[in-house]
């Protein structure tokens, strides 16, 4: 069976051996231009030349390595199936509902990730989301920002040029952590197919379903069309064909299986989290806000979920109470949890999108890079 034949398969077909080989894939473009970079002793000029691609999308620098140069020039290539339309109607849902994308973002895609064992070792020992925190997450929301944005999939659009290098970032990962003396087989090959299946699915199905829990009435044409541009994302992003479904509801089916094999507490899981949290505390300072992240997160995830990763015990009625006294959320009644949760989202999601960057960043944009190891100087 080829893999083009698998992808189009209906839902049911992500078997567990299916997705055991996936634990063990990498991504072979990214891959090869990595070892080809590292081979040739060209890192440091490369991470050079990439750093003047300051803006996302400026043109690819000239004098790459071979495999670098290819990469770059093969996965700028949107997928045939890519529908221009549906493209269009699914990024607008991000300026309908900018704010709770990036508190569902926060409190349910990214914990929902953490609580997946495996997956979680990586993150960790990448040292990106747990030193320097408050960078790396709002990093997280540029990117999503620039491939919501219009244009952000062009040819030069600051959103390709995001994925690639994000891309690229994957392959260093795979490189370095792979080689270290402390990492277990058993959890798999860093950042393999499943995980960033998982990942794309932690936005494309959880991002939706997160509105709806917020009380968003989301219409399923656009659900269908968010789900749709990430998966031409995914693509970019280089996610395997068998694990990047054409529908939304495979979409959830293959979400479902992968955290019934994947989800475990783990310490990886729990410092990621934590870390989560005490960035919710610090872009909302103050007592009044001290439950706004694990009632969030609980709401979004589920007490299960919640509890494999750490969160503390949500308290939708001390929080209204709390909040009642410093900002207006709108409700008179504390017990009416999904307005008060999706209160608490939006006031979390506009200080995080536009206070937060502006606060931490004076004005500028965050860039990826490629590091020439895993942390960056």
């Amino acid at each position: 069976m080829t893999n083009r034949e698998e992808a189009e398969m209906p839902a049911g077909v992500w078997t567990d051996e299916l997705l055991d080989r996936m634990r063990k894939a990498g991504d072979p473009a990214a891959d090869a231009a990595i070892e080809e970079t590292y081979a040739s002793g060209e890192q440091e000029r490369v991470r050079q030349a990439l750093h003047g691609f300051g803006r996302n999308s400026d043109a690819v620098p000239d004098g790459l390595p071979p495999q670098l140069q290819r990469y770059f020039e093969q996965s700028a290539v949107l997928p045939d199936w890519a529908d221009p339309a549906l493209m269009d109607r699914g990024r607008s849902l991000l300026g309908r509902y900018e704010a709770l994308v990036v508190s569902t973002l926060l409190c349910g895609s990214l914990p929902l990730c953490y609580g997946c064992g495996d997956g979680a070792q990586v993150l960790a020992r990448s040292q990106r989301l747990t030193s320097g925190v408050y960078r790396r997450l709002m990093e997280t929301s540029q990117f999503v920002v620039d491939v919501l944005d219009d244009g952000g999939l062009g040819p030069h659009g600051h959103g390709l040029r995001s994925a690639q290098k994000i891309r690229l970032l994957h392959a260093t990962m795979r490189y370095h952590v792979g080689r270290q003396d402390d990492w277990n087989s058993a959890w798999g090959l860093p950042v393999n197919q499943e995980d960033l299946a998982g990942t794309l699915m932690s936005f494309s199905v959880a991002i939706p379903n997160g509105l709806v829990s917020l009380g968003v009435d989301l219409p399923r044409a656009d659900r269908d069309a968010f789900f749709h541009i990430w998966r031409v994302i995914g693509h970019v992003l280089g996610v395997d064909d068998r694990l990047n479904p054409a529908g939304f509801e495979d979409g959830a089916a293959l979400f479902d299986t992968i955290l019934r094999r994947q989800q475990k507490s783990s310490e990886a899981g729990i410092v990621l989290t934590k870390a989560v949290l005490d960035f919710i505390r610090e872009v909302l300072p103050g007592p009044a806000f001290a439950g706004v992240g694990p009632t969030l997160i609980r709401h979004l995830i589920g007490d299960r979920a919640a509890d494999l990763v750490k969160v503390p015990a949500a308290d939708l009625n001390k929080l209204a109470l709390q909040a009642g006294s410093v900002v207006n959320f709108g409700y008179g009644k504390a017990g009416d949890g999904v307005p008060l949760a999706a209160k608490a989202a939006s006031e979390l999601g506009l200080v995080v999108f536009k206070e937060g960057l502006r606060m931490t960043n004076k004005g500028r944009r965050y860039e990826w890079q490629v590091p020439t190891g895993l942390t960056e100087a």
